[in-house]
């Protein structure tokens, strides 16, 4: 009996010192990875305050108050954004600036005006589309079509939450607030834009009717060329082709864009009648373009008239296949340099 009884207490010793020893194994265990994390979040504590110290500095550099660097790093953490490529691309900003408007009713209007002037995000070169209706460019007109009825109108204002329409020679508008409205716009030298919105308020100033919309980013692209154009100012010899495709009557132009498939020429208005070009007319185009000389076939598909000039918009006719990438590439050249501008201008 007293040596069951010794057996039972040496068992129980023995499962005590076991237990006691996996509880230390396990404290132990612990208490590294509560020291891991520990180190681990004072490293990106620590890298955090690094790199918002180099942030604020690029801030300063580009002429920007600390205010704005507050702002920008706090809304580009929140939305898991990194904040040195929200001074770099401008749909991340204007992500960042919608959230910092949101939550702050009381937003500072002109300091994120002067952020985005000085970020170069003011302004969105023809060659790159429009990603949100804040791009639109002030007096742009447009088309605005209600209940099969369509009014011109051209965007008179706008501020970081709202675009403001002017109705342009309507007398008597229609009842159109709280109304879902459609409106179509020409971005010259890009595509045509189709955008709705609903009409929040109507505002009367004076005989202007101003429609007041909010801001968002859907907006349909339709593209009208199958060519990226690009503008330039260079000499072209303009050759007429008589009907009977016997003779040539040359002028000189000057041409002020061009893409593979067609440019655009002016002459002196004086010359309208010397000349005599109507839609339809096949001419020859000479010039030379980045070093290679030019002897195109085009057709005039539309003409514009101005107090001082008078422009025709051409069509290549059967262009080369070595030529149209000559001329490819030369547009793509003029784009990058474009590009390459841009991003000098943000620092």
């Amino acid at each position: 009996m007293g040596d069951k009884v010794t057996a039972i207490q040496s068992f129980r010793a023995a499962t005590d010192t076991e237990i006691t020893d996996i509880l230390i194994i396990v404290f132990v265990i612990l208490f590294l990875i509560v020291i891991f994390l520990f180190i681990l979040n004072f490293r990106k504590a620590l890298k955090a305050k690094f790199l918002k110290k180099l942030f604020m500095k690029t801030i300063k550099e580009k002429g920007l108050p600390e205010k704005a660097g507050e702002i920008l790093w706090k809304y580009s953490t929140k939305l898991g954004r990194d904040p040195f490529l929200t001074l770099e691309v401008k749909a991340s900003f204007e992500k960042v600036i919608d959230l910092y408007v949101e939550e702050n009713p009381n937003y500072d209007e002109e300091l994120i005006q002067d952020i985005r002037k000085k970020l170069g995000f003011d302004f969105v070169p023809s060659f790159i589309p429009l990603s949100s209706t804040k791009d639109i460019d002030i007096f742009q007109s447009g088309r605005l079509t209600f209940q099969n009825k369509t009014f011109n109108t051209s965007l008179y204002d706008k501020d970081e939450k709202y675009m403001y329409w002017l109705l342009i020679d309507v007398s008597n508008p229609p009842d159109i607030k709280g109304k879902t409205v459609k409106i179509q716009f020409l971005r010259r030298d890009d595509a045509i834009y189709i955008m709705e919105g609903q009409v929040v308020d109507v505002i009367r100033e004076g005989n202007k009717t101003i429609l007041k919309i909010p801001h968002h980013s859907e907006l349909k692209r339709i593209q009208r060329r199958q060519h990226a154009r690009i503008e330039v100012d260079m000499p072209v010899s303009v050759g007429k082709i008589s009907e009977k495709g016997t003779e040539v009557k040359w002028l000189e132009g000057n041409a002020k864009d061009i893409s593979a498939g067609g440019m655009r020429i002016c002459i002196p208005a004086s010359h309208r009648i010397k000349f005599n070009l109507s839609i339809g007319t096949e001419i020859w185009l000479n010039f030379t373009l980045d070093g290679k000389d030019f002897q195109l076939k085009g057709v005039v598909v539309n003409i514009s008239e101005r107090k001082t000039t008078i422009c025709y918009g051409i069509k290549f006719v059967n262009i080369k296949d070595k030529e149209e990438s000559h001329i490819i590439n030369f547009v793509k050249k003029k784009q990058q340099k474009m590009r390459n501008l841009a991003k000098q201008r943000i620092g």
